[in-house]
């Protein structure tokens, strides 16, 4: 019988979307499939420091505070390959001895850190690196995605509806932003200046940083908000009687591209920002986890496979999730949200998730052909070992016929 794969869920991490992370990777953890899989709680706290332990599965431990980590251990990643063969992190505890070090090996990562440092492309570049296996968007898919302007231009290229948007930059240190060279922008960009408009972070998802702006001064205080977040922010005409459609995509075992059921996330306001995603309807100060298990993003009012959505505009949906799924290689299980004007009935793409909550299962569950979350982990798992042994070449300079330096 083959020995049960060690499983590294990595979450937390250096993000304003770190707790909303540490929900998915604990919802990860809990649908792995016991009889092929052992999971290990990997937890990257707001300082980037790596830690592991039986307590991290515990929602009542968190947030953890500093100076509370004595259940804990902190653990570094190897980069280098072991002899061994299997990826390893290393922990070193000091002892009557002095330090010891100890090996934890596995053999694949799950990435389930949203937004920056972690959705974007840079844990992948260093997984890649290390030749270590993970699951999921590889770094280029996930760099593109997570830049909105990026994939807009990616979604245009594909033939797919996107809004017009204007991309400002963060000023320079001790600069500010001039508002006369910025209305002339807008008017360039959208022609007529009609409010309201949106502001959001270039580099961000959740709906983090969101800003709805009724006049100009509204649209710089947005953009300052914006700048706290991220380098590049971006400007877009506000949808009218919006309605907002999500679908997930990802490809079946067979080399299909399939999706998955189409939710209407229900709005507690006219704008769907994160505390409307994530916090709606919960107690003050946000979702009990000590509680019986968080559903995060699933927990966020729904309508699945809404009636009123027209043929067309189901399949508008699903093949433009699909072409964009191909047009930028992705992988894994990926979001695509869409907005809608009710009432004219046109809709244009959004932006594209790696890594939506809860790995967006709840949809999955919803499919024409569901598959339970166990299901969902293990495929996208195995996907996972696929596409990174997929990837591994020889690297030494004889096989690229680039010997400079000759063994002696």
């Amino acid at each position: 019988m083959a020995a049960q794969k060690v499983i590294a869920v990595v979450f937390g991490g250096r993000s304003v979307e770190h707790d909303v992370s540490v929900l998915t990777g604990l919802q990860f953890l809990e649908a792995l499939d016991p009889t092929k899989y052992t999971g290990l709680p990997v937890y990257i706290d707001p300082l980037g420091q790596w830690w592991t332990g039986s307590a991290l599965t515990k929602r009542s431990r968190y947030p953890i505070a500093a100076g509370t980590a004595k259940d804990l251990t902190q653990l570094t990643l190897d980069l280098a390959t072991p002899a061994s063969g299997r990826p390893q992190f290393i922990t070193f505890q000091k002892g009557l001895m002095g330090e010891k070090r100890t090996n934890i090996p596995f053999d694949l990562i799950v990435p389930a850190i949203h937004g920056s440092n972690g959705e974007d492309g840079t844990l992948q570049g260093l997984l890649e690196f290390a030749d270590i296996p993970y699951i999921g968007c590889r770094s280029l898919g996930s760099a593109a995605t997570m830049h909105k302007i990026f994939a807009k231009n990616a979604a245009r290229a594909a033939g797919i509806n996107v809004l017009p948007e204007l991309s400002v930059k963060r000023p320079a240190k001790g600069s500010f932003l001039d508002p006369a060279t910025l209305e002339a922008d807008l008017k360039s960009a959208f022609g007529a200046i009609e409010f309201p408009l949106i502001v959001k972070p270039c580099n961000l998802g959740s709906s983090v940083g969101v800003g709805k702006a009724d006049d100009m001064d509204a649209v710089i205080s947005s953009l300052m908000t914006a700048f706290r977040l991220d380098n590049e922010a971006l400007v877009e005409p506000f949808v009218a009687n919006l309605v907002e459609y999500n679908i997930a995509v990802r490809r079946a075992p067979t080399g299909a591209t399939v999706t998955s059921a189409i939710e209407r996330p229900v709005r507690e306001a006219e704008l769907l920002d994160f505390k409307n995603k994530y916090l709606a309807g919960g107690a003050p100060g946000g979702p009990k986890l000590d509680a019986a298990p968080s559903e995060g993003m699933v927990s966020l009012n729904r309508t699945l496979n809404p009636s009123e959505l027209s043929d067309k505009q189901n399949s508008f949906i699903r093949t433009s999730a699909s072409k964009l799924f191909d047009q930028l290689s992705l992988a894994g299980s990926v979001r695509v949200d869409f907005l809608c004007n009710e009432k004219t009935g046109e809709i244009w793409l959004n932006e594209a998730n790696t890594i939506p909550g809860s790995f967006a299962y709840f949809l999955w569950e919803a499919a024409a052909k569901p598959i339970s979350f166990l299901t969902l982990t293990d495929e996208l798992i195995q996907e996972g070992f696929a596409l990174s042994a997929a990837r591994l070449g020889a690297t030494d300079t004889k096989s690229g016929g680039a010997t400079i330096f000759a063994a002696g």
